[in-house]
């Protein structure tokens, strides 16, 4: 006898208070876990309801939701009806495995059911680069759907093209069709195409490896010699350029997060808005100067970018804003570098890469250096600064052959009559 029950996933969406709802389908003891279309705070969640109403009424969507489990269980009572039928033995796993056959037909909509999920789970960064991806297909395939074994090499290779006759640039492109790919792979666990027909065996995305822009020590110099009207949009820009620098490469997207709980016992602690793991920094001289002239604004918000005036804990809001206020950042990177004397183009990430491009030429040890940049793993860190190579082999020729500077030239025909 099977039992349907609906529970939430131990971790929650990353960068919400929100967990996963999960249906726990058992038999014989023994359950198998589907993950569902949607989130909800825990608060909201009522683990002992009537009918199924799982979600409480003090949720926006409780309704939405609830019907969503009902059909769900349903969906897994007809999976059970099925098996019976096929004379197939019902278990947890066979019913989760029946539910999860796929449905969509073509590959435009799988790829835009697995775009949903991602909305679903407030993953909108994600979303927003499947969705351009379905859009750019849509375009090329002058709005006809596009079909799981229409993807071939040929394909590809003229898809490609056309994006690159558009004037995409090659990381560009490489972006769109390594999301494709991605797609494409899930496509392939879940059934929908046999992965001997799988394209990407033997089309291969060109190389080019992204232009880090990194400063060096005197164009940092540079910079901080700038002085700008206290509490103008360029002093700011500036300060939070600085203390990125100087806060080991703090991306824009925590720096505008960052609040004075923040700042705990000369150290900056805070939870990383990409990964959603904890980072701690230890604070020197000059990022404290910096937090030192944001004292007493009457703000719990460090840098005046975002403001108590606004509630960002609607993900979709907080993901627009990081955003608008980076492409604003940005936009004024232009003039702090113009007034600098600098031909480089600066970004948010560049004060990133130029801390990590500097403190690999002062360590040798990349454990530490990846641990610092808040990395997950060394490969991560190896891959990251992957572009920063030529540097290095220039740097080794350069001290290989170099002459030394004030070494009176030796006359070669001289030497050879010695």
């Amino acid at each position: 006898m099977a039992s349907f029950n609906i529970e939430l996933n131990s971790k929650p969406v990353r960068n919400t208070n929100e967990y996963t709802l999960l249906l726990r389908i058992t038999v014989d003891r023994k359950p198998a876990r589907i993950k569902m279309n949607y989130a909800i705070p825990k608060k909201d969640f009522n683990p002992n309801p009537k009918e199924y109403k799982y979600v409480r009424a003090s949720h926006s969507k409780h309704k939405v939701i609830n019907d969503h489990i009902d059909a769900k269980i349903q969906q897994a009572k007809d999976a059970i009806t099925e098996l019976e039928k096929e004379h197939a033995s019902v278990t947890a796993n066979s019913i989760k495995n029946k539910m999860l056959i796929p449905t969509a037909k073509s590959f435009t909509e799988y790829a835009e059911q697995v775009a949903k999920n991602l909305w679903a789970n407030n993953h909108y960064g994600n979303y927003n680069k499947y969705n351009t991806l379905i859009n750019k297909l849509k375009v090329y395939n002058n709005g006809e759907e596009l079909y799981f074994d229409q993807i071939t090499p040929t394909y590809l290779a003229s898809f490609e093209a056309s994006l690159l006759k558009l004037g995409n640039v090659v990381n560009t492109v490489n972006c769109y069709l390594r999301t494709l790919r991605a797609i494409y792979y899930k496509g392939i666990e879940n059934g929908y195409i046999d992965p001997g027909k799988n394209p990407f065996f033997t089309f291969k995305l060109k190389q080019s490896r992204p232009n880090k822009d990194r400063l060096n020590q005197e164009e940092i110099q540079k910079i901080e010699g700038l002085v700008y009207p206290k509490g103008s949009l360029l002093w700011n820009v500036h300060n939070a350029f600085l203390f990125s620098f100087y806060c080991a490469g703090i991306r824009i997207s925590d720096i505008l997060q960052l609040t004075w709980d923040n700042v705990q016992s000369g150290r900056l602690v805070y939870i990383m808005y990409k990964t959603n793991k904890p980072h701690s920094v230890k604070l020197k001289e000059k990022p404290l100067a910096i937090l030192e002239k944001y004292k007493d604004t009457g703000e719990s918000f460090i840098f005046p970018f975002f403001s108590d005036r606004y509630d960002y804990t609607d993900q979709l809001y907080l993901h627009n804003q990081i955003g608008a206020k980076t492409a604003l950042i940005n936009k004024y990177l232009k003039k702090v570098a113009e007034k600098a004397g600098i031909t480089k183009k600066i970004t948010t990430h560049t004060a990133r890469h130029s801390f990590a491009d500097l403190a690999r030429q002062k360590t040798d040890n990349i454990y530490n250096l990846s641990k610092t940049l808040g990395h997950s793993s060394i490969k991560v860190t190896e891959a990251y600064l992957a572009s920063f190579d030529q540097q290095a082999v220039d740097d080794t020729m350069d001290s290989m052959f170099d002459e030394p500077k004030n070494k009176v030239p030796v006359d070669v025909n001289d030497k050879l009559n010695e």
